[in-house]
């Protein structure tokens, strides 16, 4: 498999997803979203023909085997921009500019999708910039923002003079009515301009004239550059020499007690470090409802215990050298 035209020899199990073979080849900037696609977050772009550039299609990596990209080419946000911060596609750079970027989860999906949109039709219009981007599902932008900088994007792209993206300073004294529902002009802005057309008219925001060096100003968002380039900054993204990975065995049942628990094969399986049961672990009582100390009562909370009070209570937790083996060590409790 090649990926962002590099080629990759690697051995992958059965059942092993293509997002998790590109992370574990260190390609962070393909997103755990979901387990069954909807998200968006874990799309690439891939093909079979490499050297045709409108070849490649936008799949979710998380429902596509591993063993069905052997042979092909798979292009990750990694491969939009160079290692260096100013080294910036002009989507990444718009992004960046515009604000589109707020937790940046899903950003490099967002990237990818447009990018593919760009390389076919390089002056969408934003209905057709909007259903590029529909498959990745963002909760924090709203999609105005990623819209509105891939609109520029493309007329950057097309050589054209971008216009400044200025902050509207407005008098205080000013009024403003609030919008009326289903005002929208059903043709839309024309294609290949920069323009948006939100689905009701806006009441202007009450801003006062800028009086400082730094309030007012329009600033990009300290960490975007980073986010745009799908570089690792999640806790899924991190790894340590040595990491081991957990998993937990859940209860089936709603309100049991554990007459009896047998860990040793799952200990014995090689690989596993540890298997932790209530047997294993001092009965410490805790509240599960605070977020600061004192936690407000009651202490009713162990973290293993010989009795389950809920379909999915604790039973026990293992630590591995793979996730994979961790769900297989579940399987000998």
């Amino acid at each position: 498999m090649t990926v962002n035209g590099t080629a990759h020899t690697i051995d992958v199990t059965p059942g092993e997803l293509l997002r998790t073979t590109l992370r574990r080849l260190r390609y962070y900037s393909v997103k755990h979203g979901d387990e069954t696609g909807e998200s968006g977050a874990d799309a690439v772009l891939f093909t079979r023909t490499p050297d045709v550039p409108t070849s490649y299609i936008l799949v979710n990596s998380g429902v596509m085997l591993a063993a069905q990209a052997d042979g092909a080419a798979v292009i990750t946000g990694e491969a939009l921009s160079g290692p260096r911060n100013e080294d910036l596609h002009p989507l990444q750079a718009q992004f960046v500019q515009c604000g589109a970027i707020q937790c940046g989860y899903c950003t490099p999906a967002q990237l990818l999708a447009a990018k593919k949109l760009l390389d076919e039709n390089p002056a969408p219009s934003e209905a057709q910039v909007r259903d590029a981007i529909a498959g990745v599902l963002c909760r924090c932008t709203g999609y105005l923002k990623p819209v509105q900088a891939i609109l520029r994007a493309a007329a950057e792209l097309r050589g054209e003079e971008l216009p400044p993206l200025d902050l509207a300073v407005l008098d205080a004294a000013d009024g403003g009515e609030w919008p009326t529902a289903g005002d929208v002009d059903e043709d839309g802005p024309d294609a290949g301009g920069t323009d948006l057309q939100t689905r009701t008219k806006t009441m202007p925001v009450k801003v006062a004239p800028p009086q400082t060096s730094v309030v007012n100003k329009n600033e990009p968002k300290v960490d975007a550059v980073k986010l745009a380039k799908g570089r690792a900054v999640f806790a899924d993204d991190m790894e340590m020499p040595g990491m081991l990975y957990a998993a937990l065995l859940t209860s089936p049942h709603a309100h049991a007690r554990i007459v009896k628990i047998d860990a040793a094969q799952a200990r014995a399986l090689p690989g596993v470090h540890a298997v932790l049961t209530h047997e294993d672990v001092e009965r410490v009582i805790y509240a599960s409802g605070g977020q600061s100390y004192p936690n407000p009562p009651p202490y009713d909370q162990v973290s293993l215990d010989n009795k389950v009070r809920h379909v999915g209570d604790r039973v026990a937790v293992v630590a591995a050298e793979t996730p994979e083996l961790a769900l297989q060590a579940l399987d000998l409790i």
